[in-house]
């Protein structure tokens, strides 16, 4: 018997689900996972993503939009974060994702940067 392979919707609700509970949500992403947008630098690799520094800092999120077009997806998320020194704070972000074969394998992520470093301080 073949197994059903998830939709993009169901892999991304899975990953909000996973990313809140903070656990749970590292093996949607494919092996060679491509992170991009207002970034320091383009990263890949499942493993760099799943232990980026940011998800640290999530303390809940809230799925405003999502919008699925087969393989390629795009949200809106509201993430309530408290930095490093224990300020909380909200970074709405924007994110276009795609998928392959039942996995996700690439976000492109973008934020204002200015309040988010200003945030951080």
């Amino acid at each position: 018997m073949r197994e059903t392979v998830p939709t993009t919707k169901e892999l991304l609700e899975e990953y909000y689900r996973g990313v809140s509970k903070k656990s749970g949500w590292g093996h949607l992403l494919s092996e060679d996972f491509l992170l991009t947008g207002t970034v320091t630098q383009e990263t890949r690799g499942r493993d760099v993503y799943v232990n980026n520094n940011f998800f640290k800092l999530v303390r809940g999120l809230n799925v405003t939009e999502l919008m699925v077009s087969g393989e390629k997806a795009f949200a809106l998320v509201s993430y309530d974060l408290v930095s490093p020194k224990g300020r909380s704070f909200s970074s709405e972000v924007v994110e276009f994702w795609r998928a392959k074969d039942g996995e996700l394998v690439s976000i492109a992520i973008y934020f204002d940067t200015a309040a988010f470093s200003k945030s951080m301080a």
